[in-house]
């Protein structure tokens, strides 16, 4: 590994020349690279890569739906990988933006969404899918403002709901989540109150955001209730999360541009 891809205290060196040689190839990508000074030596803290082909491609090809979660990284260094990701017109995986950074805290999350809003904006409609996290739940309302749609993810949602309730108020948790109208939602809701009254306590205090259809807003036009489409841009990298840093942020923008190009192939046979 050491031949293969040097150490990783120089990794961490190479990623100022990754920095430099993006933006020379592909203008208009956003890579920000953020650090801290600790007894009077500068350190690593955080990264963001968006492409310019990765914006384009969001902004002029696809609906206004990003999901963004993060995952471990499992090399000598641990911390987490972050991900925005939207979906095409084929309901495929579209990665928008990337990034590293230590934990998920309010200011790593943070600083991530507010390089996330620099890339794309607010476009109309924008909805942005998370899980359960509250750390990610702060930054979106920080760094968004309200100006968009806020979804929770209903897997990780019934995930906490049944260590709080059981019997028969969870067989009409998930009908409630795939309504599409309001009656429905609200005819749901009494039954589940009226099978476990502290269930509903419990959805107001600790899932405030959207996570029922009935509720969504009709300008996205993508009406996920989970976050399925983060899941699958950690199990798009799982194999390279032990890779040093700059090898890692390399080899995310490699598979891009192949599925990219895949992309294309597939699109030019088409009529």
């Amino acid at each position: 590994m050491g031949d293969l891809h040097g150490t990783w205290e120089e990794s961490f060196d190479m990623l100022w020349r990754f920095k430099a040689a993006l933006e020379e190839c592909c203008p208009g990508s956003i890579v920000e690279i953020d650090c801290k000074k600790i007894n009077g030596k500068i350190h690593f803290s955080r990264m963001f890569v968006a492409l310019r082909a990765c914006i384009d491609g969001f902004l002029f090809g696809c609906r206004p739906y990003l999901g963004v979660d993060s995952t471990h990284l499992t090399g000598k260094y641990k911390g987490q990988l972050a991900a925005a990701t939207a979906i095409d017109g084929h309901n495929w995986m579209y990665p928008v933006a990337y990034g590293i950074f230590g934990k998920e805290t309010n200011s790593n999350w943070t600083w991530f969404m507010a390089q996330l809003k620099k890339a794309v904006g607010t476009p109309l409609g924008l909805t942005i899918h998370t899980n359960a996290c509250k750390g990610l739940a702060y930054a979106v309302k920080k760094v968004f403002k309200g100006d968009v749609e806020h979804r929770e993810c209903f897997r990780h949602l019934m995930a906490n709901f049944r260590k709080q309730c059981k019997g028969d108020v969870l067989k009409y948790m998930w009908p409630c989540a795939w309504a599409c109208t309001t009656h429905r939602y609200d005819t749901l809701m009494e039954k589940i109150k009226a099978a476990s009254p502290k269930a509903i306590t419990f959805l107001d205090k600790h899932h405030k955001l959207k996570w029922s259809r009935s509720k969504f807003s009709k300008e996205c036009k993508v009406d996920y209730v989970n976050n399925n489409i983060s899941e699958c841009f950690n199990g798009w990298i799982k194999d390279y999360k032990d890779l040093p840093v700059a090898d890692l942020m390399d080899k995310i923008r490699e598979k891009i541009m192949e599925k990219i190009y895949t992309r294309q192939e597939i699109a030019s046979r088409m009529e």
